[in-house]
């Protein structure tokens, strides 16, 4: 202390390192000034001031809360999920990328409102709208939980979006998916098809669970034989075990799906197509059961690479991807399909209380009317005959190399069908 001079806390020149000590202390003069200026007009907590006077992150900012904590603490689904969401904030406030979202401002009632009004007034689904609203909850209170925004954040009313009459709920039929075949005109429409298809022989996966079939797991005659569960798997066909992308960190069952040469010649054919429309994109699986191989978190890639696909399903049989999954939990209804059952086909969690708490679901019985049910559904869509009729228009896009692979495979699966 016999350096620093009291009147002005400055360093005495009798001090060698006068001038580098006069220029710490004065930036530790204008953090603390800083520090209790945003402690006082609440922008900072206790922890935040401490925080930020030991030169640590204070947050005090939502980008840098979402990139730092929230990134380390959730999934890396999750945590695209919030980055999306500040990022459609300040898109539908029209706030420059670049420019830093303060707490205060992501949770003001001011600017939620005018986000709702402009993301309305842009065509954006008040379901999404509502979406995001849930986002910026979770994202604010898990802020306020650990301390670094004062008070939890309450979404006040009027601010989500009234929802409007439930649309009729869209499924196809057998006839719809024919007639959309024969209007194959190019590698994209029989590509598109396909994908379909594969969804709803899939047990109506989603597009993310399309891409993410390169982390399923896959089995042949080799399940647990410990397990009785497991065991009767052992029976001679290929199976996948996958976990739906939207249920994977709940309580949902996996899904074990039996697999007919129907869909592995499917996923060979489309995945050779695929190899021509996307040469050199580096996003074809090697695994011979899935199509591609890129990151999900990647969402401008996932984002462009099915855009095309949903505007060409959209035109040539008139549906959404997504119509896929309703169509196969219909065709289940039609036949009567129990809710257990179909809840386990669909990978949806237990319903009731009772079945959540009293019921296992993993017996060999009710695996065995699973995979029954699963079978019945693809017979009554007709299946195996839609697939044969795809196959067809898909041969004329392949190379004839690649049609002499698969020729002796076709020919037999022909006769079965005719048969």
């Amino acid at each position: 202390m016999k350096d620093v001079d009291s009147r002005n806390w400055r360093v005495k020149t009798t001090n060698p390192s006068q001038k580098e000590l006069n220029v710490a202390l004065s930036k530790a003069k204008e953090n603390i000034h800083t520090a209790l200026n945003r402690f006082e007009t609440n922008q900072f907590t206790y922890e935040q001031v401490l925080a930020f006077l030991r030169g640590e992150v204070a947050y005090d900012s939502v980008d840098s809360y979402i990139d730092s904590v929230i990134k380390e603490s959730r999934s890396s689904t999750t945590y695209q999920d919030y980055k999306n969401t500040l990022n459609a904030f300040k898109h539908h406030l029209n706030i420059n990328k670049s420019t830093k979202v303060l707490f205060r401002e992501f949770g003001s009632y001011e600017l939620l409102d005018k986000f709702k009004r402009n993301a309305l007034n842009k065509g954006l689904a008040g379901t999404s709208i509502n979406s995001y609203f849930n986002k910026i909850r979770a994202v604010l209170n898990d802020a306020h939980d650990k301390g670094y925004i004062y008070e939890k954040f309450t979404l006040k009313r009027g601010l989500k979006v009234t929802a409007k009459p439930s649309k009729p709920i869209q499924s196809i039929t057998s006839k719809e998916f024919e007639e959309a075949v024969s209007k194959v005109n190019s590698i994209y429409d029989a590509q598109a098809l396909a994908l379909y298809l594969l969804m709803f022989g899939l047990r109506g996966m989603y597009l993310t669970d399309i891409t993410a079939l390169k982390d399923a797991e896959f089995k042949h005659d080799n399940f647990d034989n410990k397990d009785t569960y497991l065991n009767i798997f052992n029976d001679g066909h290929e199976y996948i075990i996958h976990r739906r992308v939207k249920t994977k960190n709940r309580m949902n069952d996996d899904l074990v799906i039996r697999l007919d040469s129907m869909i592995p010649l499917l996923i060979n054919i489309t995945k050779k197509l695929f190899r021509i429309t996307h040469e050199g994109r580096g996003l074809i699986s090697d695994n011979k059961l899935a199509l591609f191989d890129y990151d999900l978190s990647d969402t401008k890639l996932h984002k462009n690479l099915w855009d095309v696909y949903q505007k060409r399903i959209r035109k040539i049989l008139g549906f959404s991807f997504k119509t896929a999954r309703k169509t196969y939990n219909t065709f289940a209804t039609e036949l009567e399909v129990s809710n257990t059952i179909r809840d386990i086909l669909l990978g949806h969690a237990p319903q009731s209380i009772n079945e959540r708490h009293y019921v296992n679901r993993q017996t060999v019985k009710l695996s065995e009317k699973v995979q029954q049910a699963h079978t019945e559904i693809l017979e009554d869509f007709e299946f195996e005959k839609l697939s044969m009729m795809l196959y067809v228009k898909m041969m004329n896009y392949l190379s004839d190399k690649d049609i002499g692979k698969i020729s002796g495979i076709l020919d037999s699966l022909v006769k079965r069908v005719k048969s």
